[in-house]
């Protein structure tokens, strides 16, 4: 069990610094991304596209090396249940817009789908895993405590 929480702390931990690399060097684009879900006001989209990247790559950096694991599984739990909110929105009302997720919202790659809501809702469930099954194993607080011993 613990080889597959470590597994799934890699890989959601990846996926979050993989995500907020391009939302971090094209804030303006990932600001559209998030005026096109039509959820929040439009004057808070760029506030929210010059902060969210950096929790992301915080939260996926704690995640990879195991630090603070429990608050940092919370909030990708958390974040990725908006994301799937927001994708079940958007596919509900029929927008035709890129999901924002991995790329610019500018530049439409069609309508939100199944396929989009079946790997968010995977995600979510991986980030959950972590939240309920990690016990800190393979984290670097215990390996410099180990070491110290």
């Amino acid at each position: 069990m613990k080889y597959l929480t470590l597994a799934a702390r890699l890989f959601i931990g990846a996926l979050f610094v993989y995500a907020s690399i391009y939302k971090l060097t094209n804030p303006a684009e990932f600001a559209v991304s998030i005026r096109n879900y039509l959820i929040v006001p439009p004057e808070w989209s760029n506030f929210i596209a010059l902060t969210l990247p950096w929790v992301e790559i915080a939260a996926g950096v704690f995640l990879i090396l195991g630090v603070q694991t429990k608050p940092s599984a919370l909030l990708t739990t958390c974040m990725l249940g908006i994301f799937l909110a927001a994708l079940v929105y958007a596919f509900s009302i029929g927008l035709d817009i890129d999901c924002g997720c991995f790329s610019s919202g500018g530049a439409s790659s069609g309508k939100i789908g199944l396929y989009h809501l079946t790997r968010d809702s995977a995600l979510f469930l991986t980030s959950l895993f972590i939240l309920l099954a990690d016990k800190g194993d393979f984290s670097l607080p215990r390996l410099t405590s180990a070491r110290s011993a």
